[in-house]
């Protein structure tokens, strides 16, 4: 403290001044000053001499200068001789992401032990290259799990309980796979916060723990939805590490899903990307990508090609062309077509229709009833009615218009 006093004297004395002239009121005060701010920061008498020496070189400014840099200097050094860690930015999560090509996700949903998984390359403008995901059971208890893989040349479907194979072109697993790269691909996410957050349209609170083995959590609220979700960043890399998502409900947060990202830029094999070897033997394979399925619709209404598609379907098995049975039956091959429809023995087609929508199973489709004869191995003919044999269109997303059957019959 006297060293501070002293120096402030020596100051004034080598701009002329007389510590205790006429004005060394004034002086005091400025004196004070410095000694509050000396007793809170003992360094700042030392390490801002230079400063001082620059500001008493006017006289006419001397005094208000040296008030405003003497509180200026005393918060600056309340700071500095804290640690502090900069504010997390948005952006930078953005930057690292810049160089992302290969990622892997897993999701959990609440209650649900086995998780989602994707595997996804991208490019450098975080467009979707090739995919993998794979979607447990309790995702369409239905289809049961399925394995899928996507190209822009070809996609694969393995349908593990039905034992189905499926190759198809399709631009709507396109479509919802960007959408899903969009949500799980930190830097496009990171992207859409910003511009949320400009909008107004979420709330956002970011806390930056002071250990650093501890992750940011990026909390963002939506305004116009009783939803929540939590990013964690780890800050070592910038990178996030999971997301959850929240329902609020009733005053408090119920957990929808937990997100977890793996293997940032890790390489993912080629072959991970078909699962052309892996499928077991005896599989049924549907080929719609090499062989055009199903009839169609040309200038028939929707329920007349319904009608037709079980006409045509059953009139192949008359005929016992079983290539074209198969294709109407969602494309199947003419050998599998043989074996699942050939025992049946079908003879005649005695009457189809009508159609009656089937909406559960999509907007254009419909269940048929129809009667058929059959021929038993002796020799002795007999009528069979199907209640309702189910034909829609657009499975084939290249050839929409095309109608099969699908199901059983």
């Amino acid at each position: 403290m006297d060293n501070d006093k002293k120096l402030f004297e020596n100051l004034l004395k080598a701009d002329g001044l007389d510590p205790n002239g006429p004005n060394g009121s004034e002086r005091n005060t400025f004196a004070r000053l410095l000694d509050q701010q000396s007793k809170t920061n003992p360094t700042l008498s030392y390490a801002k001499l230079d400063v001082w020496r620059v500001i008493m070189n006017s006289k006419i400014t001397k005094y208000a200068a040296a008030a405003i840099v003497l509180i200026a200097l005393g918060l600056s050094i309340t700071l500095f001789d804290k640690t502090i860690t900069p504010a997390y930015a948005i952006e930078q999560t953005i930057k690292a992401y810049n160089s992302i090509r290969f990622l892997q996700v897993k999701q959990f949903k609440a209650k649900q032990d086995e998780p989602l998984e994707y595997w996804i390359k991208s490019d450098d403008l975080g467009n979707i290259e090739k995919a993998r995901y794979y979607l447990p059971e309790h995702v369409s208890p239905e289809d049961g799990s399925k394995l899928i893989t996507w190209t822009p040349e070809k996609a694969e479907l393995f349908f593990k309980r039905k034992n189905a194979y499926l190759i198809f072109q399709s631009k709507k697993i396109e479509g919802m796979m960007q959408h899903f790269l969009q949500q799980s691909q930190p830097k496009l996410v990171m992207q859409k916060l910003l511009e949320d957050q400009k909008a107004g349209t979420v709330e956002m609170d970011t806390q930056t723990p002071q250990d650093k083995q501890k992750p940011i959590t990026v909390t963002v609220t939506d305004k116009a939805k009783p939803r929540k979700t939590i990013y964690y960043i780890n800050q070592a890399t910038d990178l996030i590490t999971s997301v959850e998502t929240y329902e609020i409900k009733d005053g408090g947060d119920v957990l929808i899903s937990t997100t977890e990202y793996y293997d940032y830029n890790v390489p993912i094999d080629d072959k991970m990307f078909t699962i052309a070897d892996e499928i077991p033997e005896g599989v049924t394979v549907v080929d719609q990508l090499s062989r055009l399925i199903g009839i169609p619709q040309g200038d028939m209404t929707y329920e007349e090609a319904a009608v037709e598609t079980i006409r045509q379907f059953f009139q192949a098995l008359v005929d016992k062309d079983y290539n074209k049975a198969g294709l109407i039956f969602s494309g199947i091959s003419e050998e599998k077509a043989k074996e699942m429809l050939g025992r049946l023995n079908v003879t005649k087609v005695i009457s189809v229709g009508p159609a009656t929508p089937y909406p559960l199973c999509g907007e254009h489709s419909f269940s048929v009833i129809c009667q058929v004869e059959l021929t038993d191995p002796d020799g002795k003919k007999r009528t069979r009615g199907f209640g309702g044999v189910k034909a829609r269109c657009g499975d084939d997303e290249m050839h929409p218009d095309r109608w099969i059957i699908h199901g059983g019959i």
